[in-house]
């Protein structure tokens, strides 16, 4: 037996345990020797070794809290650990500038560092979000761009929307809820999935039809059941891939590939993306079929893949740009897949919760009502029935301010991840490649420096004159910088339509005056509920 097999078995627990503590001790030392010693340092909460301030992060209870309180303590610029990985935090326009400019030089195109569960499920050299090939990242946001910017898809859009929530007064109806109180949270989900799935691909996806029917099964919606049914499978595995994203996105590989559970748990979900990722290849391949049938381009509807189907081909309705030296040829199906999923996986939350947020200040501020009102019957008549035209909603001024308003005192999206892929200074300070930055878009939309009585609901701040006094980096609705949501101009379509239908028609109240909204506020604020009654205008 050698010397050192026989020190090991000849070590007692207490000889373990002495070991195990010193390597402990000189792997603290070593831990915060480094982090007091460090360059550039921030102020930020004391990391623990290991876990970083995870621990503190998650014991605040309050994502958004927790956010504001490190912004009024440690000022606008800070630094948080989650691992041994340091973040920095900006939460004011000005440090954000080289990170949100729309500048080709852009140092910011990252959005977060190398990722292996990325890489496995495809999205990494795909689609937009998480793309880390700029190459191949700009083909995608061309692609959007030459699709959801144009009039024809903008004016389908708009009586998309209109027919949609023709569907929700019907359900609304039948279930009574002008007397009694219902979850309006768990409809705008759905009714801002239906939308996505018809301008993504005119297809019902059918999830208002199958909430409805969970109310009144003695009565189901005007559905073929197995259409529905069809519907809900479909549906249920484009939900399961967002939970893969998150879990692949979050999880360690070697916890993914090494342990009995994450082994079980990545066949789950990669069994799952597999039949969905093949499931939109037929979505394509049917639609491709039904397109060859049609001879005149102008019988053509105007959803999103329609139009990517059609794209520099004799049926093209993306208008054939000039310039557009990116996308020179049809597009494949594996290029239409991948941006297919991002046109349904963008916006479907984001827009439900906006319109709860919008739906629920409005109430509370009774003059803001009734200035929407009044530009509703200016703008668009008295004549309830008349349909809204997508000419019209440029003109709506005031709902415009509404929902940038209710974006910034209540975002979405509480924060936005960036890496830097160069060296750089922010605030004076040098910045090296590869730190990841966190910009606070909850903190710059609150900051008192941008935003006088920044907790006040006050549409205002967006009208003539006042407008011109908003630093551009102060308000980030949807983003900013490179990556931008290329589906802003869609987002806003229907965050007007539906905020004129809803208050054109009716006078949704609160179920008490106390009723608030009930989310969950991490990195998207998810609205769980918000109970209301809709009842109809009184119209004097």
């Amino acid at each position: 037996m050698s010397t050192v097999t026989h020190l090991i078995f000849s070590l007692t627990l207490w000889d373990v345990l002495i070991l195990f503590g010193t390597l402990l001790i000189l792997y603290i030392t070593r831990f915060y020797y480094l982090y007091f010693t460090r360059e550039t340092p921030f102020p930020g909460p004391l990391p623990l070794p290991l876990i970083g301030n995870v621990v503190q992060i998650s014991l605040s209870g309050n994502f958004n809290k927790w956010m504001l309180d490190a912004q009024a303590k440690y000022g606008d610029i800070w630094e948080v650990y989650i691992g041994s990985e340091k973040q920095l935090w900006l939460a004011r326009a000005d440090l954000v500038e080289n990170i949100m400019t729309v500048s080709k030089d852009n140092k910011y195109f990252i959005r977060n560092p190398p990722n292996s569960g990325l890489d496995e499920i495809g999205l990494s050299h795909n689609g937009m979000a998480f793309n880390r090939n700029r190459e191949r990242w700009q083909f995608y946001r061309k692609m959007f761009a030459r699709a959801l910017t144009t009039v024809k898809f903008s004016r389908q859009t708009t009586e998309w929307v209109q027919q949609e929530f023709a569907n929700l007064e019907g359900y609304f109806m039948e279930l009574g809820f002008d007397k009694k109180e219902f979850n309006f949270a768990d409809w705008m989900l759905r009714f801002s999935t239906d939308m996505r799935f018809l301008i993504a691909m005119d297809k019902h996806a059918c999830t208002m039809a199958s909430l409805y029917n969970s109310y009144n099964p003695s009565k189901p919606a005007p559905y073929p059941q197995e259409i529905v049914k069809e519907a809900d499978k479909f549906v249920t595995a484009f939900r399961t891939f967002a939970s893969t994203l998150k879990y692949f996105f979050l999880t360690p590989e070697i916890i993914r590939t090494k342990t009995p559970t994450g082994r079980s748990q990545s066949k789950k979900y990669m069994d799952n993306v597999n039949w969905f990722y093949e499931s939109v290849l037929e979505i394509i391949r049917k639609k491709r079929e039904d397109l060859e049938k049609i001879g005149d381009k102008n019988q053509l509807q105007s959803d999103f893949l329609t139009m990517m189907l059609t794209v520099n081909t004799p049926k093209d309705m993306t208008q054939n740009r000039a310039g557009d030296s990116i996308i020179k040829g049809p597009l494949t199906d594996e290029d239409i897949k991948a941006g297919l999923i991002e046109m349904l996986s963008g916006g479907i939350d984001t827009t439900a919760n906006l319109i709860i947020f919008i739906v629920y200040l409005v109430i509370k501020h009774p003059e803001v009502k009734a200035r929407l009102r009044q530009e509703f019957d200016t703008v668009l008549g008295t004549n309830l029935s008349h349909p809204i035209k997508y000419e019209d909603l440029n003109k709506l001024v005031y709902t415009d301010a509404v929902i940038k308003e209710t974006g910034r005192l209540m975002p979405v999206t509480s924060m936005n991840v960036r890496v830097a892929g160069e060296d750089d200074i922010i605030g004076g300070y040098p910045i090296k490649k590869g730190q990841q930055i966190v910009i606070s878009t909850l903190g710059i939309q609150h900051n008192a420096k941008h935003w006088p009585n920044p907790k006040e609901f006050n549409p205002d701040r967006f009208l003539e004159p006042n407008c011109h006094n908003i630093d551009r980096y102060s308000l980030e609705i949807f983003g900013g910088g490179l990556r931008i949501c290329p589906g802003r101009q869609v987002a806003m379509i229907e965050l007007k339509t539906i905020v004129a239908l809803i208050f054109r028609k009716y006078d949704p109240e609160l179920a008490t005056p106390d009723t608030e909204p009930k989310y969950k506020n991490k990195s998207i604020n998810e609205c769980e509920e918000l109970m209301l009654r809709f009842k109809p205008r009184k119209i004097e």
